[in-house]
This record gives structure tokens, C-alpha cells and sequence, in this order.
């Protein structure tokens, strides 16, 4: 049966049939007319009464209140938490059908944002972990803790220690197994539970903004077996701090590090503007195989590393095969982070010259050009469209960078990047983004005064069980 769209409003029942997926993994259903219905918890093959609970003049959004057929592609989650959770929404899907929908959300975004037409994008470049591939995982501490079915009919505060319920401000969700991290790190989860629990230990509050503990961070590298435990806490209490470290030591020596970090902010975000060494070193060190050798990456509390670090080297190994360094190239990383594909790249070039805004970013960069013997990589602190502006514009780059790198967050970049670079003459560009939607917008610019043209495009799943890709996209000189 089939509703028009001024008959759907809020409230209002549908038997659907879902027959595609959104970019951000909702089941879509569309009516007769073209009217689009998004569903969370919905794929491919599913057949379902949903209820509206959001109507807008071009499309619904509804909830699931029974499935009544499941798509002959559902499998049983693996994860008891799967639904509420909100962070791994395939865990239903196999994952070579993940990765098959990932491909098409590449395709989708440079068809029809882009403009493009693209003969092939290969397949996906899958992870050989589907699970358990995650390095870092953040958890937040609360006293308001989320229950699925309330208590003698009112949800009731209490500790928790794990991730927060979507669209839920204070509310989290007490994850008791994660796989999506290790198994040590889903001990030190449940361990840390039980010890502030036990003992009492206030809970930082966003209404009164007083309370100890705020947030765990656990960082865990896959080559190496360095383990940091990093607690974020509003102040610093020796005593419980003392009792808590002997725990860790005795019930899980695997941690090679641990850190308090402090945080004084009202703002919930899990960085520290200060930090006391409690054992071991304060950082972690984690290599990367660049096919000549291992390079090791310094990675402290607040540093940024690539989450999946099996994927980072696939990732980044396409990346210089798409750049094709050379002795003679000069390159230019934009949005470098802590170096990782500035240093990646590094052997095979004259020079590459990575910028980026933030300083301790650069610091870390620096640091770990260093610790790898490398001379010929050089960081410089700026914000990308002043750096470009003054650079570029004024021909310096432009007489010495052969080839320009860029992984801007997920908004893409600014339009005035995208112009500067339309009217350049670099032999390659390889842009590489976590949001293929804002690289398409980004690329039709770069592309619009015809320097430019997509010679390659590779995606890349680093975050299997979830809607996000990563990918690859080579423009060539004309």
C-alpha cells in the first residue's frame, strides 16, 4: 500500500518496503510520487510498520515499530547494546554487504554531487578486522544513566561508564562489551566500573559542574603492544588515584602507560589541559611499514593517530601510489595532522612540507620526523587558506611543489581553497577524505576551470560495522 505524501504526517502508521540506504546507513522507502521515508534499524529487503516522527516538505523520518519481514541479507548482531548504541548501525549487515553499499555512497556522491561520470570505482578495500580493529576508544562517565525498559516506570540516575545514547545530551548508555576494541581493553572498561563504583566516587555534572570523573580513554597500538590508560578527571586525587594505578598494575599489567588527564572546561570533551604521569612513559609508540621501513609514531593523550592502523597503512600506501613519488618531487601535505603521510612519503621524495592549524599537532610532527632520522620533511603551523593565499598566490609554491596531498576534516574545504587550487598547475593532487559527500562538492570546484580531471578513485573502509568510508581520489594535471 502506498501514501502520498500529504497523507503522511506525524503519527501516522505505514507498512514500508525498504529498498536502498541512506549515506548515513538509514533504510529508505519511497512512495508512488517519489516521496522519500528514511528509517534507522531498516535495510535493503526489510519489510516493516514504521510510525513518522519527523515530516519536512521533501522527505519523513520514522521509527521502527515492528519488523514484519527481514531482508534475506539481516544477520543477528553480534553486540547485545546494537540499537541503542547508535555507533556500529551494520552490525545486521554481512560485511562484504557493507562494503558493497560503502562503494555505492562513493558513487552516489560523485554522480550526483559532483556531477561526474565515473566508468569504474573499484571495490571497496575491506578490513581484514571486522571487528576489534579500533586503537582508541573514549568513554564517558555519568550519573545519568540510560535504561531501556525504566525502573517501576521512570528512568533512574545511577553510575555509568561507557558511550552516549544519540540525541541524548547526558544520558550513557553502561557498555559492559565493546567489539569494536579489544578484550584487555573491554577488562579495563569493566574494572574501572567496578573500582569508582565501589568506592563512591562522584561523577562530573554538566548541571552543577562539580564531580571527580569525566572521561576514559584507552589507547592500544596494534604493532608494538604499547597500552595507555588515560582517566580525565576534574581534579587530582592522589589517595584514590594511588589505589586505582596498584589495581591496574596487579589485574592488567598489559598497560604500559597510564595518565591522569585534567579537565576544568564545562564543554563534555574528552581532552585534558593538563596531565599527571602516573606510570610509564606518558605516550605510546606505534609503527607504520611504508614498504622501505617501520616508522615509529609517538602518540601522546592528546594526539591525533588514524583509529584503524592496519587500514592507516593500506590507506596511505594507495595514497604514494597514487602521488608516484619521485627524488625530484616536492610535496606539499595539507592538513598534515601529526605527519603520519608526510613522513609516510618522506624516503621517496626531495621535500615534502606539511601544514596544519593546530600546534600541538605540529609539535608531534616535528617530534616524530625526529625520532625517525627524517630531514627533508618540515611542518609549519597555519591555517590552510591564509597559508595557501600567501604562498601559492604569490608563486612560491607554485615554482617548487610538484604534487600536493590534502585530508581535511570531514566539512571539506573552505571555497576559497577550492578556487586557489583550481588555478594551479601541480602534476597531482591526491585528496583523500572521510566524507566522500564534501570531497565530490569539493573536487567539482577544483575540476570547474578545466586544469584539472579524475584520473583514479579508491575507497577505503577504515570503520567496519558503521555507515563511514574513507577514499582516495587522484586529480591529474590536464
Amino acid at each position: 500500500m502506498y501514501f502520498y505524501s500529504m497523507n503522511v504526517k506525524k503519527g501516522t502508521q505505514l507498512n514500508v518496503s525498504i529498498t536502498d540506504l541512506s549515506t548515513e546507513g538509514k533504510g529508505i522507502f519511497k512512495t508512488e510520487e517519489g516521496f522519500v521515508i528514511f528509517v534507522e534499524k531498516l535495510i535493503p529487503g526489510d519489510k516493516a510498520i514504521v510510525e513518522i516522527i519527523r515530516k519536512k516538505s521533501g522527505y519523513a523520518e520514522a521509527k521502527l515499530m515492528e519488523l514484519t519481514e527481514k531482508s534475506e541479507n539481516r544477520i543477528e548482531p553480534r553486540c547485545k547494546h546494537f540499537g541503542t548504541c547508535g555507533g556500529c548501525k551494520f552490525q545486521y549487515l554481512p560485511y562484504q554487504n557493507q562494503l558493497e553499499y560503502k562503494r555505492k555512497v562513493v558513487v552516489d556522491a560523485f554522480e550526483r554531487i559532483g556531477g561526474f561520470r565515473i566508468p569504474e570505482i573499484p571495490a571497496v578495500i575491506g578490513s581484514d578486522d571486522f571487528y576489534n580493529y579500533r586503537n582508541k576508544m573514549e568513554f564517558s562517565f555519568s550519573d545519568d544513566k540510560w535504561y531501556d525498559v525504566p525502573v517501576d516506570g521512570k528512568p533512574v540516575p545511577d553510575f555509568a561508564l561507557g558511550l552516549h545514547v544519540p540525541k541524548f545530551y547526558t544520558k550513557v548508555l553502561d557498555i559492559e562489551k565493546c567489539f569494536l576494541q579489544s578484550e584487555i581493553s573491554n577488562r579495563i572498561l569493566n574494572l574501572t566500573r567496578e573500582f569508582f563504583k565501589t568506592k563512591g566516587t562522584s561523577i562530573y555534572s554538566t548541571k552543577t559542574h562539580s564531580g571527580f570523573l569525566r572521561f576514559l580513554i584507552i589507547r592500544q597500538t596494534k604493532n608494538t603492544g604499547d597500552l595507555m590508560l588515560n582517566l580525565v578527571t576534574y581534579d587530582y586525587n592522589e589517595q584514590l588515584i594511588k589505589e586505582y594505578s596498584n589495581l591496574i598494575k596487579s589485574e592488567i599489567p598489559e598497560v604500559t602507560t597510564f595518565v591522569n588527564s585534567f579537565s576544568t572546561k564545562k564543554a563534555q570533551v574528552a581532552f585534558g589541559e593538563d596531565l599527571k604521569i602516573i606510570f610509564g612513559d606518558g605516550f605510546i609508540l606505534e609503527k607504520l611499514n611504508n614498504k622501505i621501513r617501520d616508522l615509529i609514531f609517538k602518540i601522546s593523550p592528546n594526539s591525533f593517530f588514524q583509529t584503524n592502523t592496519i587500514q592507516a597503512e593500506k590507506l596511505y600506501s594507495v595514497a604514494m601510489e597514487y602521488l608516484e613519488p619521485d627524488r625530484d618531487d616536492v610535496v606539499l601535505d595539507l592538513y598534515c595532522g601529526t605527519g603520519s603521510i608526510s613522513l609516510f612519503i618522506a624516503d621517496r621524495v626531495k621535500k615534502v612540507t606539511g601544514v596544519e592549524l593546530i600546534e600541538e599537532a605540529i609539535e608531534n610532527a616535528k617530534e616524530n620526523a625526529e625520532i625517525n632520522g627524517i630531514g627533508n620533511a618540515e611542518f609549519v603551523l597555519s591555517d590552510i587558506k591564509e597559508y595557501l593565499k600567501k604562498e601559492i598566490l604569490s608563486g612560491d609554491i607554485n615554482l617548487s611543489a610538484t604534487k600536493i596531498i590534502l585530508d581535511p576534516p570531514r566539512s571539506g574545504l573552505h571555497p576559497d581553497i577550492c578556487k586557489i587550487l583550481s588555478e594551479t598547475s601541480f602534476k597531482k593532487i591526491v585528496y583523500i577524505s572521510c566524507n566522500p559527500v564534501t570531497q565530490a562538492r569539493d573536487i567539482a570546484a577544483i575540476c570547474s576551470t578545466g586544469k584539472y580531471s579524475i584520473e583514479k578513485i579508491q575507497p577505503v573502509d577504515m570503520f567496519p560495522q558503521t555507515h563511514h568510508i574513507e577514499n582516495i581520489c587522484l586529480l591529474i594535471k590536464k
